[in-house]
């Protein structure tokens, strides 16, 4: 009976801490960052877009290269915050927005 209760003791405390690893490692996957830029070249020019938050200006942002045919976007938002590991960024344009998730797979990004 008493290694019954153990065993069942060790299930339990193994199970919460997994879930309070789980917690924080899900709560960290977006960060903060002031800008990002994605350019996609290709045959007929491409495009980049430019995320920028307050206070940084287009000038200020890096971009990959892309030739003199691409079109170019900018998006002032209020909060940007990347998922390097998922691709991802989140970004609201006014602070009580929900937030818009975009994916960059397959784009070159500068961000900061």
């Amino acid at each position: 009976m008493k290694k019954l209760i153990l065993l069942l003791s060790l299930i339990i405390i193994s199970c919460s801490s997994s879930d309070d690893e789980f917690e924080s490692a899900e709560g960290s996957e977006f960060k903060n960052i002031t800008y990002i830029t994605l350019t996609n070249e290709n045959t007929g020019g491409g495009s980049q877009k430019a995320y920028l938050s307050s206070g940084v200006t287009e000038a200020q942002a890096l971009f990959c290269f892309c030739n003199d045919l691409c079109s170019r976007e900018i998006i002032k938002a209020h909060e940007i915050q990347q998922n390097q590991d998922a691709n991802e960024i989140r970004y609201k344009i006014n602070p009580s927005d929900n937030y818009t998730t975009v994916s960059y797979k397959d784009w070159c990004t500068k961000s900061n």
